[in-house]
């Protein structure tokens, strides 16, 4: 997912870090011939470069856990339904119904910050 960058930082080993705006930083290094960033050197530069989109892996990695989370929390609402409709003498047509029930109305707020919490508190 791109990002805008918000700000810059020297690391605790004098390496420029851009802040983006999601809050998550990636490293911008000089370190020619793998990678050629002049412009990290300056303040100019780096003046130049704040509001650049960069592809925020960490973002990408948040967003796969949110899905996740998602997905196990409705996967586990259906299956619950579906067992309790078999053990209420349901057809397998009314179990599927109140699975998907369960589906539509299952909460889904807690499983979602709980992965945005455990993604920001990743290291970069």
């Amino acid at each position: 997912m791109k990002q805008k960058i918000s700000g810059f930082h020297l690391d605790g080993e004098a390496h420029w870090v851009a802040e983006l705006e999601c809050g998550h930083q990636q490293h911008m290094r000089h370190t020619p011939p793998w990678m050629d960033r002049p412009w990290v050197l300056t303040e100019e530069g780096r003046r130049s470069r704040l509001g650049v989109e960069l592809e925020c892996k960490r973002c990408d990695e948040v967003g796969h856990a949110v899905a996740e989370a998602v997905r196990e929390v409705l996967e586990s609402a259906a299956r619950q339904a579906y067992e309790e409709g078999g053990l209420s003498g349901l057809c397998a047509e009314g179990r599927w119904d109140l699975a998907l029930d369960a589906i539509h109305t299952t909460g889904l707020t807690s499983a979602i910050q709980r992965a945005l919490s455990q993604g920001r508190s990743s290291p970069d």
